[in-house]
């Protein structure tokens, strides 16, 4: 009897612990930004998601003129044929890369939201020479862009144009009208816009984008939330080249309550100025350590800082939105947030 009495007492205490660990994980929900990594499977979640961003790729032309020093001013240019005065020209092509999530389908017109920087590109750039340290007010080139392409994988060669662009606050729209419109090429991103605004130190955020043109996920903590007062904040996550206008999510609450809370927009930069032999075609090799006597040129390098990420918050994302909202209603592209 003894014994019976102590397996009822032994059993009473194992269901009580479950039941008391039970309620611990199944508690009231909390109405703010996890800081934690999630308990929960959101693979799911992520691979839908994952569905909706695309690689966006840039290609810019620009006819260009270079001057002799002491040649042609901008209070002069347009006194001039460039193309008599120039000692040479060319055309060149400028590129870059990024990502662009869909946010809208509407009949056939298909726009996505990605950062102004990867699809602006200035109608023309001049150059100065410049004289102790200074800049000159002798132009030494101008670049006037001929053709700009911007271009992803969705159907009929994915061409887009930019819809509507805040290059301040490095935000933009892009889209075209496709001729067949296949859900499952065009799934739309419709999980809620978050409030960056109440995101903390040590929030816990998901990153997905193309980083050197490779489709990934990966994680990151927030640091100096809303360092501008607009919602903008820092993230501490690997972001590479290829990586902007990714999206940047966080779990209200309980997983997988994603919100979206921004964009990627940039990283630090390192630009060095080194001195390499001439070699234009790029196929020549140089074994270090060995002596070179042949023409030198100056070159500019630049690093990436990982680790430090600049987020366009979710805030400046609707403003802009809902700004532009009769003007995209106006092409054709329905897209509203709240």
């Amino acid at each position: 009897m003894k014994i019976l009495l102590l397996l009822i007492l032994f059993t009473s205490v194992i269901f009580v612990s479950c039941a008391s660990s039970e309620k611990t994980q199944t508690g009231p929900f909390v109405d703010e930004y996890t800081t934690i990594f999630p308990n929960h499977d959101v693979a799911d979640e992520l691979e839908e998601i994952s569905k909706t961003i695309r690689l966006i790729n840039n290609l810019t032309f620009y006819k260009t003129y270079a001057f002799r020093d002491g040649a042609i001013t901008k209070d002069n240019l347009d006194d001039f044929d460039l193309l008599e005065r120039s000692i040479f020209s060319n055309t060149i092509s400028k590129t870059s890369s990024g990502t662009g999530a869909i946010i809208s389908v509407s009949g056939k017109k298909v726009a996505l939201l990605t950062a102004a920087h990867i699809v602006s590109y200035p109608d023309t750039i001049i150059s100065y020479y410049s004289s102790n340290g200074n800049q000159s007010k002798y132009i030494e080139s101008i670049l006037f862009k001929e053709k700009q392409k911007i271009y992803t994988d969705l159907p009929d060669g994915g061409l887009l144009k930019i819809l509507a662009i805040d290059d301040k606050n490095d935000i933009a729209i892009i889209g075209n009208s496709f001729k067949e419109v296949v859900p499952f090429d065009f799934q739309v991103f419709d999980f809620n816009f978050g409030n960056a605004k109440e995101l903390k130190w040590g929030s816990f955020v998901y990153l997905l984008g193309y980083p050197m043109h490779y489709k990934m996920v990966t994680s990151g903590i927030v640091s100096n939330p809303n360092y501008n007062g607009t919602g903008n904040f820092l993230v501490d996550a690997p972001i590479n080249r290829g990586s902007s206008g990714g999206l940047v999510l966080a779990i209200r609450g309980k997983a997988p309550n994603f919100e979206l809370v921004g964009i990627i927009s940039s990283v630090p930069a390192e630009k060095k100025t080194v001195l390499t032999p001439y070699n234009p075609s790029r196929d020549l090799q140089f074994l270090s350590g060995t002596s070179y006597s042949g023409e030198m040129v100056i070159e500019n390098l630049e690093g990436i800082k990982y680790g430090i990420g600049k987020i366009v918050s979710s805030e400046k994302i609707k403003i802009f939105i809902n700004k532009n909202e009769k003007k995209l209603r106006d092409q054709g592209y329905v897209i509203s947030v709240d």
